[in-house]
């Protein structure tokens, strides 16, 4: 299982990456005055794909991992709501995760859409944004529970 928390670690660096590109990508576009590209359309799905795969690798971790569901419950009378570090990755982390790629996967989708390009644009941006910004919340920060950005190194 240390293989995946290290997988899942990296991947989300990955993840930040692609949609940093993809939100300066939906920004290039707001003018109106640019056509929605092949290229574009493959950095939002790239930036999908990797966000989903995230996700399963996130949910395998949930359910099996260190601090698994499956794996490890909580000790008897443990409110997992009371505990700080269980209510985070039992609850907000992974509901906050979801949510995120929810707006990643709509986001990716407006290039499907039979709309202009400036839309297109337009509300990818805005999803893409929302969702860095429930990414950047949700990641598992050094400062808040000690753990490395990098683990395995």
């Amino acid at each position: 299982m240390n293989f995946l928390v290290v997988l899942h670690s990296y991947l989300r660096w990955i993840l930040l990456v692609l949609l940093l590109a993809s939100i300066l990508k939906g920004l290039s576009g707001l003018g109106g005055k640019k056509a929605l590209t092949a290229g574009d359309k493959k950095l939002w799905l790239f930036t999908m794909i990797s966000a989903h795969t995230t996700l399963l690798i996130g949910l395998i971790l949930l359910l099996f991992g260190r601090m698994g569901i499956f794996t490890n419950p909580p000790p008897a009378g443990t409110s997992v709501m009371k505990d700080a570090t269980y209510r985070f990755f039992y609850m907000e982390h992974p509901l906050m995760m979801i949510i995120a790629i929810v707006f990643i996967t709509i986001g990716r989708g407006q290039a499907k859409k039979s709309i202009p390009d400036a839309v297109k644009y337009k509300k990818a941006f805005w999803f893409f944004v929302v969702a860095l910004i429930l990414i950047l919340a949700a990641i598992p920060w050094p400062s808040r529970f000690g753990r490395p950005l990098f683990p395995g190194l």
